[in-house]
Order: structure tokens, then C-alpha cells, then sequence
């Protein structure tokens, strides 16, 4: 698994209004060419790409790029969440191109809950669960273990009209795809 830059992406300081060094992945509306070498190389030895907290933009230039460097396994990074924000065009554009979608269950709690769960289903159902993830985001000080966070996720989708299956496959059945075990 090959993470584009998270935390210090430029992406994520200028959504922060931080004032600290980034990592940028593009410049001018094109990826950097260190950032092509890289595809490459995931390409090359068929590794995953998660394409950290990249603008949407951004990670459908990356999506894009990776696929022609024979890239098969793409996940974008909490797609919703800030600093990524991805609309669910931008969502369904990243699942046209092969991509998966993650989704987190920390954005749905604590001080720095983001979102409800039925603005999550809406997105996943838009989406299609087909093309989804989810996770916990979880292992921070204060949150919920990681088991326990992802039962209540699993809970509140099933709340929402998911079906065992449906959860099933966005938990345990594409994130193994992702990572090649299937």
C-alpha cells in the first residue's frame, strides 16, 4: 500500500490555513513528474495506491494516471472528509475510473464530527456500495478502539437500510480486493 501524503499534503495545509512545509503531488493542473515516477513503480510492482488527502482534483489526476501506469487497486482517502471533500460526482467519477471509496467512521463522532450517518448512506447509495469502503479512521486518544467504533458504524449502515451483505462487502470483501487478497 503506497499512501500519497496525508497530513502534510498541500492539500491538507491550505485547507488548515497552516502555515508549514507541504508535500505538493501537482502543479498547474498536472501531477509532478516525481509523483508519475511513483505510479510507476506501484504499477510496476502491483501495490495499492491510496491517494492520501489530495484535492479532488488532484486524486482524479491520480486515479487517472495510475490506471494508465497499470495501477488496478485505488482507494481515495476519506473521500468526504476534509481536506479531501469530495462531491458525489467527484465520487462517482473516482468509481468509473476503477477507484474505491472510503468512508470512516470517525468523521461521524466526537468534537470533530463532520457528518451524520444518513449523509453518509445518501453518498454510499449514490455511489454504490460495490465501490465503497469503510473503516474506522480510528486509534486517536479519546476515540472509540477500533472494533468498537467499526460495530457501531456497522450498526448505524445497518439503521440505515444496509443489508448484512452490503456492509459485508464494503468492510471485509473490497477492502480485500484492494489490497490484492482476492
Amino acid at each position: 500500500m503506497v499512501w500519497m501524503p496525508t497530513f502534510d499534503a498541500e492539500n491538507q495545509v491550505r485547507d488548515s490555513k497552516e502555515d508549514r512545509p507541504y508535500v505538493p503531488v501537482s502543479r498547474g493542473g498536472a501531477l509532478l513528474a516525481e509523483v508519475k515516477e511513483v505510479l510507476s513503480i506501484i504499477g510496476k510492482h502491483k501495490l495499492t495506491l491510496a491517494t492520501g488527502h489530495s484535492a479532488p482534483d488532484e486524486a482524479l489526476m491520480l486515479i487517472r494516471e495510475a490506471r494508465a501506469a497499470g495501477v488496478d487497486r485505488i482507494v481515495v482517502t476519506h473521500a468526504m472528509l476534509p481536506p479531501v471533500k469530495m462531491t458525489v460526482d467527484d465520487m462517482k467519477r473516482a468509481a468509473a475510473l476503477g477507484a474505491f471509496l472510503e468512508f470512516v467512521y470517525n468523521a461521524l463522532i466526537g468534537p470533530n464530527k463532520v457528518y451524520d450517518i444518513g449523509a453518509y448512506a445518501a453518498a454510499i447509495r449514490a455511489v454504490g456500495p460495490e465501490h465503497c469502503i469503510i473503516s474506522s479512521d480510528l486509534g486517536q486518544a479519546g476515540n472509540p478502539l477500533h472494533p468498537d467504533g467499526l460495530e457501531a458504524f456497522f450498526r448505524a449502515l445497518r439503521a440505515q437500510g444496509f443489508t448484512e451483505a452490503e456492509v459485508d462487502r464494503m468492510a471485509k470483501v473490497n477492502p480485500a480486493k484492494l489490497l490484492g487478497l482476492l
